[in-house]
């Protein structure tokens, strides 16, 4: 078989050189002092880590070791998200398997409360220990396509980017998020949302197998015949099992030249457009992906749109798109054209690390109607603050063929996931957006289906992960039991087992 082999590394020479705790072995350049340093168990209490602990773990590792002293610490421990502020003891960066396994080691040992960090894309900030340990998996990157079997073998800590330009060229593809710089790892074990899933599935259904290193520090294989427990449980569960170095992923014959679709209206046209997103939803092909809602640009203009994406020519598009839009009238902006699909794919990457907070409230509605479709545009036009909306996304189509409990993730009756998002730049404007977002949802949710998307969720509570989780919370238990039953594992969407707190 053909494998291509792309690599990318986040670490640039300048970053090696700046700041790290012993630089690595490999580059030959001489250890530097390491300094004691207080760190947070996984229990809570304070533990101290002493210089020969950091020596030690740096000797151990051919990646550099990052404390609070290192001139590269602030720049390594942000996060996508600026709404999160979060200051680890250590990180820790892997360049190879064995690198993970005495960072995990390292970290079980002294008991140290652990984050694992891809891309550091979660907005509860979930993959940077607060006063603990990160283990950060960004470096490790790379995808090897095997073009006759049609599978992508994805490194760890690969971006969606990676992903993306080692498939897309060779006239293959998979679902594989809106936003390039996500991290894989979150994508494809939380449920794996994207342009494409409607007519491929979710990044989950397409996972055939991982390599993934549990908590004892077993590396194991887990697919459909090898550790299919664990194989379930990964697909939807997170990182509640270990940390996977590698996913293969299934991928698909795809043209690459997509059409894009953009309708904006008035604000008054809210109501309307959430009908017509939702009459449309039933009856369009897999291959459109169609979202709509009401959004406050940067200039406050609030304004209500309907678009997405169809895999196709944009003459067979506008075809099935007519029937519906005409009946809403003049639009105030119209933008349908013919793309390239990994161009389409970066549209809405913004910046590395985002200039203005991020908040979420999210969950999945099983119906849709009239009624569902009024109220929510009368919360949703009370939004004024800037880069904020409130919006319906598609769902059904390939996703919903799939079995309820085939993976972890059980909600395949969806059809549209309702999101309300804030954003703000001056720290000061937090409450007020937040306030918007939480009431805006306590309203819509009596009317939701239950669940939410485990990557969108914002500190929630154990009720709120057993309802996420349904009838497949008691099962996610026992995998959790049997391969994590310390709760190692546990800043993520958390599925406590029954033998630890």
């Amino acid at each position: 078989m053909t494998r291509l082999h792309h690599t990318y590394s986040r670490l640039s020479r300048r970053s090696l050189l700046g700041g790290v705790l012993g630089v690595t072995a490999v580059a030959s350049y001489p250890l530097r002092q390491a300094h004691a340093g207080e760190a947070l168990a996984s229990t809570g209490e304070k533990i101290l880590l002493t210089d020969n602990d950091l020596m030690d773990l740096q000797n151990s590792i051919s990646g550099p070791v990052i404390l609070p002293t290192s001139l590269i610490y602030d720049e390594v421990r942000r996060l996508w998200n600026p709404a999160v502020d979060h200051h680890p003891a250590v990180i820790a960066q892997w360049q190879s398997l064995e690198d993970i396994q005495a960072a995990l080691q390292f970290a079980r040992s002294h008991n140290i409360l652990t984050a694992i960090r891809c891309g550091g894309h979660n907005y509860h900030g979930l993959g940077m220990a607060d006063g603990g340990m990160t283990i950060d998996l960004s470096p490790f990157r790379g995808v090897e396509v095997d073009e006759a079997n049609k599978v992508a073998y994805v490194k760890g800590g690969s971006i969606l980017r990676n992903l993306d330009e080692a498939t897309i060229p060779l006239g293959v593809a998979t679902t594989a998020g809106v936003v390039s710089h996500t991290g894989v790892g979150g994508l494809a074990t939380g449920i794996g949302q994207g342009r494409l899933a409607r007519s491929l599935g979710y990044t989950i259904d397409n996972v055939r197998g991982v390599k993934i290193l549990t908590p004892d520090g077993r590396h194991l294989r887990a697919d459909a015949t090898q550790n299919s427990d664990l194989y379930w449980g990964v697909r939807g569960g997170g990182s509640n099992f270990g940390i996977v170095t590698e996913f293969e992923i299934q991928l698909y014959d795809f043209d690459p030249t997509v059409t894009s679709i953009s309708y904006t209206y008035p604000i008054s046209k809210a109501a309307d457009v959430y009908k017509t997103l939702f009459e449309m939803g039933e009856v369009v092909p897999n291959a459109m992906s169609l979202g709509g809602g009401v959004r406050t640009n940067a200039n406050g203009e609030t304004t209500c749109s309907l678009g997405g994406n169809y895999a196709g020519p944009m003459a067979d598009a506008q075809k099935i798109l007519d029937p519906y839009i005409k009946k809403l009238g003049d639009p105030l902006r119209t933008r349908m054209n013919e793309v390239d699909y990994l161009w389409l794919q970066g549209i809405a990457d913004g910046d590395l690390l985002a200039k203005s907070a991020t908040y979420y409230q999210s969950g999945f509605f099983n119906h849709v109607d009239e009624k569902i479709a009024e109220e929510v545009a009368d919360y949703a036009t009370q939004n004024t603050f800037p880069g904020s909306q409130v919006q319906f996304g598609h769902q059904a189509g390939k996703m919903a063929k799939v079995a309820p409990d085939a993976t972890a993730f059980p909600h395949r009756d969806t059809k549209f996931q309702f999101t309300t998002d804030v954003h703000w730049a001056d720290r000061r404007d937090g409450p007020a957006n937040k306030k918007f977002a939480n009431d805006t949802w306590a309203a819509v949710k009596p009317m939701s289906s239950g669940g939410f998307y485990v990557n969108l969720a914002f500190g929630p509570s154990e009720a709120d992960i057993r309802e996420a989780y349904a009838g497949n919370y008691d099962r996610l238990v026992e995998v959790k039991n049997k391969y994590d039953p310390d709760n190692f594992m546990r800043l993520n969407v958390n599925i406590k087992p029954t033998t630890a707190g």
